[in-house]
């Protein structure tokens, strides 16, 4: 694969409703994550955003973008947690509640179908009523049963301009922004100081440097973009894999993750199924930036404010579906591998350009999760959380 087009065409996530598929998947994997955000970003909208932001644009409609939906009820979810808690703090505010109109985005990979078929019903917008919160946990794990909003799908790069100047007032975007726009250029150049034939992931202090820089120019360029499509006084809550390390190469879930995958590489070349060239080519685009790191390029473009800094919320299962293994190492290890699949399929079809090779691939993921399974169990995840308002 080369060039930032190139990925773009296969970075989404695993389409479709099968087991390996993300909008399976990704129901548990981010359970845990999800039970935990869903308040927080409840508690900010209702404290942070401006009355007079929250009455909506032009014609009454607040604008919202899900920015790195990808498939699956994770984002319905999100879209009902901040309609209904936008239309509580209107009704607390004695105000009308505004009409809203929810803008699902991702890459043209993604299986925008089965988004589409998972919307709950509309709710006849003349009979809505303000939403109570909800108090028990079906909604973390089943679609709303409906949805007070209009729906729309948006197929480009979050890292360049994808609406109109000041035209929306709510952006969201989890479990996305860790993901680069493209491996850096240096990384896969031989006759770089940080050329990472060898590895899958940062392996050098060097490579660490080029991934970081790369993470600067997208998050960058992700808030120059969101800046002119975002009115003034109008916020933006993200949610993303981080690190805990001052060391760039501890790269945490991430870097768990990569070794693994390295292990089914080099396991691939040792059995002569695949040349050694397949393994040097290949680098995961994503990047875990500290705390510090994510403050400093949010100071540094100056069109956002942080409200109160990035939070770290710390010490997530990265393989929390393992709970539903009961104890089985080979239903454990088969979920593992699920579980990647779901997220990296593409990116590793395309490099093995192979049916048969991915399926080899993923069968030793699995069965080196099933022979560690102890061992993966203690892996943990860490996230970075902000709520940033418009300057």
């Amino acid at each position: 694969m080369d060039g930032v087009k190139s990925l773009e065409n296969v970075l989404g996530m695993k389409g479709g409703n099968g087991d390996t598929s993300y909008a399976r998947v990704s129901l548990f994997r981010q359970l845990k994550v999800i039970q935990v955000i869903k308040p927080i970003l409840e508690h900010e909208i209702c404290e942070r955003m401006s009355f007079e932001k929250l009455k909506g644009g032009e014609c009454g409609v607040f604008r919202v973008a899900d920015l790195g939906c990808a498939t699956g009820i994770n984002t319905l979810i999100v879209a009902d947690t901040i309609v209904q808690a936008v239309q509580r703090a209107c009704s607390s505010g004695c105000m009308e509640v505004p009409e809203f109109e929810v803008n699902f985005v991702d890459l043209p990979s993604n299986d925008f179908n089965t988004l589409l078929r998972s919307l709950p019903p509309q709710q006849r917008l003349a009979d809505r009523a303000p939403h109570k919160k909800d108090d028990g946990e079906h909604s973390f794990t089943e679609p709303p049963p409906s949805r007070s909003y209009f729906a729309a799908v948006v197929s480009g790069s979050f890292y360049k301009r994808l609406f109109p100047a000041k035209t929306l007032q709510f952006c969201h975007s989890s479990s996305s922004l860790h993901w680069l726009s493209q491996v850096p250029n240096s990384v896969v150049d031989r006759n770089s100081p940080a050329w990472n034939g060898g590895a899958v992931y940062i392996s050098t202090d060097e490579v660490g440097a080029a991934y970081l820089s790369q993470f600067r120019k997208d998050f960058s360029s992700f808030l120059a973009a969101r800046a002119e499509e975002v009115v003034g006084g109008g916020c933006m809550f993200i949610c993303l894999v981080g690190r805990t390390s001052n060391d760039i190469k501890e790269q945490g879930a991430v870097g768990h993750i990569s070794h693994h995958m390295q292990a089914a590489f080099e396991e691939l070349i040792e059995q002569g199924m695949i040349e050694k060239e397949k393994m040097e080519s290949f680098n995961l685009p994503l990047f875990c930036p500290s705390v510090e790191e994510l403050e400093s390029i949010v100071k540094m473009e100056k069109s956002f404010e942080i409200v109160e800094g990035v939070k770290l919320l710390s010490g997530f299962p990265l393989h929390p579906i393992s709970e539903d293994s009961n104890n089985d190492e080979k239903m454990f290890g088969r979920m593992v591998s699920d579980t990647y699949r779901a997220a990296f399929e593409n990116l590793v079809r395309a490099q093995l350009a192979s049916d048969v090779l991915t399926d080899e691939f993923y069968l030793r993921i699995e069965r080196m999760a099933t022979a560690k399974c102890q061992e993966y169990l203690r892996n943990r995840c860490d996230q970075l959380v902000a709520f940033l308002v418009r300057k």
